[in-house]
């Protein structure tokens, strides 16, 4: 068993991973450039340096045997360069693959994976004639970097070519690696967690639904209201992209589903067509449903991985329907309070698990922390959210 293990990144997924960790005897060392992560205020060893201190990285390096991240946007290069002999899982490569969203499209193209139609442009003046010979609408964003909707925008007409041309370039950069994608008519979002050994076996977490505003994971609903052919196809898919990096470690596919009628380029299920919108190789905001809806969680997974223990086939613990709902700084902002009102816990037994993650501000849009309802259906369980989150942001007085 491996037992000393590092985590790149201090937020709440390293922090609930750390957690995992520890109930399995591991050691663990957090990397965090920010002073006032979670992770700061809750473990002892956490180091404090950016990304580019090489001479920091390196003494991080040398306490722990296996190391893992909690997000893609690292330098792998300098991580490489000074990494050593340590362990990856998931590996460099996976890294590598995943933090470029113009990779993750060729890697689907190479491996037969169903994706939309896409382009690659760098500069203003490209843009503006690849996105026209691709024709409107589509998406447009930035092959590296953004998440929650930043650095990505819908063009439909020429006009909100030129606004997005405008944006994306109003830092004066000359050149930057975008993407162009075909807009997918999707009825239905989904992920799907496959958690795989250094042995090659895999286990796959059940089939999450997912539901955005404004671009951010609002509600995760498990299980999906699919189909069980289109389920089994979006498991065979998160398969065979976890098997094709070779990841040892978990391997998160956000996927779409659609009308086959209205789509070209997607796997086909009798009146549906599934289509791999992007890879996530760590725990992932949809998976924390886990902790309390399947036996085994996705950061339980993550650890028994790292710790080289074998895993176990996640399943839902009870009938009916479990909804993970976040809790955005907008909470607290519209409160106009620094607490939400967690006495409305009492009238919500449906409400099993509030988790915070003690981030120092609230901020629109900020994820700071999450909960999960259980309820007999689905809508219910969706009602039940919706219904806890209007009492915990209650006026003050």
């Amino acid at each position: 068993m491996t037992a000393r293990v590092g985590i790149l990144g201090g937020g709440q997924l390293g922090m609930m991973l750390a957690a995992s960790l520890f109930k399995l005897g591991a050691d663990v060392s957090l990397y965090d450039p920010d002073p006032r992560s979670p992770a700061r205020h809750r473990f002892a060893s956490v180091t404090t340096a950016a990304w580019t201190d090489r001479a920091a990285l390196a003494r991080f390096f040398a306490e722990v045997d296996v190391v893992t991240y909690e997000f893609e946007n690292v330098d792998v290069s300098v991580i490489a360069e000074v990494a050593g002999h340590r362990v990856f899982r998931p590996g460099l490569s996976v890294l590598t693959t995943t933090q470029d969203r113009l990779a993750e499209k060729r890697l689907c193209r190479e491996r037969g994976l169903p994706h939309a139609r896409f382009e690659a442009a760098s500069s203003p003046d490209e843009l503006r004639e690849v996105g026209r010979a691709f024709g409107f609408p589509f998406i447009v964003k930035t092959a590296r970097g953004g998440y929650d909707g930043k650095g990505q925008a819908r063009v439909v007409d020429e006009a909100s070519l030129e606004r997005a041309t405008a944006e994306l370039f109003a830092d004066g950069a000359a050149r930057r690696s975008l993407i162009l994608e075909e807009l997918v008519p999707f009825s239905l979002e989904a992920s799907c967690i496959v958690a795989r050994d250094a042995a090659g076996r895999a286990e796959v977490f059940p089939i999450f639904e997912n539901h955005h505003e404004h671009h951010v994971l609002d509600w995760t609903l498990v299980p999906a209201r699919l189909p069980e052919p289109v389920a089994e196809t979006i498991r065979e898919i998160a398969l065979e992209a976890a098997r094709g990096m070779d990841v040892v470690g978990l391997l998160t596919t956000e996927l779409f589903v659609a009308p086959s009628a209205a789509t070209t380029g997607g796997r086909v299920v009798g009146e549906h067509a599934v289509f791999v919108n992007e890879f996530a190789p760590r725990p992932h905001n949809s998976g924390h449903v886990t902790r309390t809806a399947t036996t085994l969680s996705q950061f339980d997974a993550l650890a028994r991985i790292l710790c080289d223990l074998p895993l176990t086939t996640p399943r839902l613990v009870n009938d009916g329907a479990f909804v993970m709902g976040n809790l955005l700084g907008d909470l607290w902002l519209d409160r106009g309070a620094a607490r939400l009102a967690f006495d409305a816990w009492a009238r919500h037994p449906e409400v099993l698990d509030v988790m915070l993650y003690g981030k120092h501000e609230a901020r629109a849009g900020r994820k700071m922390g999450h909960f999960v309802a259980h309820a007999a259906s689905p809508s219910r369980a969706i009602d039940a959210v919706a219904a806890f989150r209007r009492d915990l942001s209650r006026p003050v007085g």
